[in-house]
């Protein structure tokens, strides 16, 4: 994987990784379990405001909470919000880190959470977006194994099928393709995007499966509620890992990496051309997403 791209300009339409004012769910979580009264409620906003601070952030920070009761609030948000399904299938072989945890494949998805942990999650930021260039690149198998990796050391984790013209995610982890998912909540089917998240598909894992095909779908991408949407989700995790389509089949990865302002690039040795690379890194930029790195991969 590259050096990351330092340019962090800012972009009021893009996901917000923590700036903006998404708070409710959390804080009414922590009110929920008792944790919080009104008056520290009260409190806890004006130090926020005061801090530039998330609002767990600014609890903590005052004493209120500690990270445990934190976890607490989380959890008890995703699972009471999320879908959950008792129908889902056992989770395909192409989970690697699974059922294979010691092969050579499964060691290359460690070193690259090594890398993504110090070049993303690190410096704070919550939101990433695996876009290849052309077909065939195996971005879902890596975007998938990546986030069950991140999930195994206790990182709690988004996965969004953001490819809702050829969606793998649901197939991978066992979903039924016919449940409710992104599309759902992007078309109004559902009212929120939590109720469309699979809580617990693996421990510390969530997954919002791409849900019922739609047309347009880079019309739904594009909108305020795709990226309104994402910000309230981005609050009750630790990173968000959006799959996306092959850039060179529509606009879509292009859309949602711009959205979401960080990614990275996937390709495969000897099936991607070095000028397809070239060509998306110079989209991304003009689109104003930053480059983290980039992965070759041999699998």
């Amino acid at each position: 994987m590259s050096g990351p791209d330092l340019n962090t300009t800012a972009d009021a339409t893009r996901v917000d990784d923590g700036t903006l004012d998404a708070d409710a769910p959390i804080r009414d979580a922590l009110q929920r379990l008792g944790l919080l009264t009104d008056e520290e409620v009260a409190r806890v906003a004006e130090h926020q405001a005061e801090r530039g601070l998330d609002f767990d952030q600014a609890a903590i920070e005052l004493g209120f909470i500690g990270p445990d009761e934190l976890d607490r609030a989380r959890e008890q948000l995703i699972n009471s919000l999320a879908l959950q399904s008792g129908d889902r299938r056992d989770v395909s072989d192409e989970l690697i880190v699974i059922s294979d945890p010691q092969g050579v494949k499964a060691e290359a998805i460690r070193l690259l959470r090594t890398q993504v942990i110090a070049q993303h999650i690190k410096p704070g930021r919550r939101a990433l977006t695996m876009i290849a260039p052309v077909e065939g690149a195996g971005c879902s198998y890596l975007t998938a194994n990546l986030a069950a990796a991140l999930s195994q050391i206790g990182t709690k984790t988004l996965l969004v099928d953001a490819n809702m013209r050829s969606p793998r995610i649901d197939q991978i982890f066992g979903i039924d393709p016919g449940a409710p998912g992104l599309s759902s909540y992007l078309t109004l089917a559902a009212a929120r995007p939590e109720r469309v998240v699979h809580a617990n598909v693996l421990p510390n894992l969530s997954v919002m499966t791409a849900g019922p095909p739609v047309q347009r779908p880079q019309e739904l991408l594009s909108s305020t509620r795709f990226r309104d949407g994402m910000n309230m989700l981005l609050r009750e995790y630790d990173i968000a890992l959006f799959d996306t389509p092959p850039a060179n089949t529509s606009a879509d990865a292009l859309t949602v990496a711009a959205a979401v302002g960080h990614c990275m690039i996937v390709a495969r040795r000897n099936a991607t051309f070095v000028s397809d690379v070239a060509t998306l890194a110079d989209q991304l930029k003009a689109a104003r997403c930053a480059i983290i790195g980039s992965v070759l991969s041999e699998f």
